[in-house]
C-alpha cells in the first residue's frame, strides 16, 4: 500500500509516525481522512480518545527552560551542538561517541548532518524522548538501545543512518564508511556480516548506493544464514548477488 503513496505522502506518513508512535498503516489512514494535512491529522490523533492506540505510557512533558539549558550545556559559539560538544554529551552519558546508541539519538533528532546538532533538532528530538537533561536521557539508553535489536526499529534507524551519513549533493556513500556502520548496526542481524565485510573491502570499489544498501538489510534479516533460500532471479543488487554466489562457491 505505501509504495501507491507519493514521496511527499510517504514523507508525511514518516513524519506522522514519528510524533504519534502509530504503525504506517494507521498513519496513512488518519493522514488521508484530512486530505494530507499533517497538522489537523496529529491533532485529532491525540484528541480522539477512542484511539486505544494511545495506551503507550504518554511521553513526560518536559520543561523549556531545563531543556534550553540542555542544549546551551553543549552547544559551540554558532549556536549548534558540534563534534567537541558531542563527545562532552557522550562522556556525560558514559557512552564512547561510535556506540550505536548514538545513531538512534540523532534518528529522534532528525538530524540532517553528521557531526553537528542544530538547536531545533537538539530540542525536538530531547522532546519527543521527553528528556530534559543529561541523567535523563542516561536513564532512557536501554530502551534506545534495545531499538537496535529490534529487527523493525533497527531498520528505520539503518535506513535513517544512509541519509544521515551523506555529505551534501552525494547520492551514494564511500564503501568504507559503510563499513564501519555496518559493524555498527548490522552485528545482531546479519551471521555473514563478517564475510560480507571482506567481500566489500576486496572486491568493491565503487559507493554503495541507497539500495544496495537497503536490500542489504533484507539479506541480513529475511534470508536464512545458509542462504539456501536466496532466489538468484529476484531483484537483488548485482553485488548482493555475486556476494552470495562467492559464498556458496566456497562453502562447496
Amino acid at each position: 500500500e505505501m509504495s501507491a503513496l507519493s514521496r511527499a505522502q510517504r514523507d508525511k506518513v514518516a513524519n506522522f509516525q514519528t510524533v504519534t508512535g502509530a504503525p504506517a498503516k494507521l498513519a496513512a489512514e488518519f493522514l488521508k481522512r484530512y486530505s494530507w494535512s499533517l497538522d489537523q491529522a496529529v491533532d485529532t490523533f491525540f484528541n480522539d480518545p477512542s484511539q486505544s492506540f494511545i495506551s503507550r505510557a504518554p511521553v513526560r512533558q518536559v520543561d523549556a527552560k531545563k531543556l534550553d539549558l540542555f542544549f546551551r550545556k553543549y552547544k559551540a559559539e554558532d549556536d549548534g551542538i558540534g563534534s567537541e560538544g558531542i563527545q562532552a554529551l557522550c562522556a556525560d552519558l558514559g557512552i564512547s561517541a561510535l556506540n550505536p546508541v548514538t545513531l538512534v539519538i540523532a534518528y529522534y533528532c532528525h538530524a540532517e548532518h553528521m557531526g553537528i546538532f542544530t538547536r531545533e533538532e537538539f530540542i525536538g528530538g530531547m522532546t519527543k524522548l521527553g528528556c530534559e537533561d543529561p541523567q535523563a536521557l542516561r536513564a532512557k539508553l536501554p530502551e534506545l538501545n534495545a531499538m537496535l535489536t529490534d529487527r523493525t526499529k533497527c531498520k528505520e534507524i539503518y535506513a535513517f543512518t544512509f541519509q544521515f551519513a551523506l555529505d551534501q549533493g552525494q547520492r551514494c556513500l564511500p564503501a568504507d564508511m559503510c563499513v564501519e556502520f555496518w559493524k555498527l548496526l548490522l552485528a545482531q542481524h546479519f551471521a555473514l556480516l563478517d564475510k560480507w565485510i571482506a567481500f566489500v573491502e576486496e572486491r568493491v570499489k565503487n559507493a554503495i548506493s541507497k539500495d544496495t544498501w537497503m536490500m542489504l538489510y533484507d539479506l541480513a534479516t529475511q534470508v536464512k544464514p545458509d542462504l539456501s533460500d536466496y532466489d538468484m532471479n529476484g531483484a537483488w543488487p548485482v553485488v548482493i548477488d555475486e556476494f552470495v554466489e562467492s559464498v556458496r562457491g566456497s562453502s562447496v
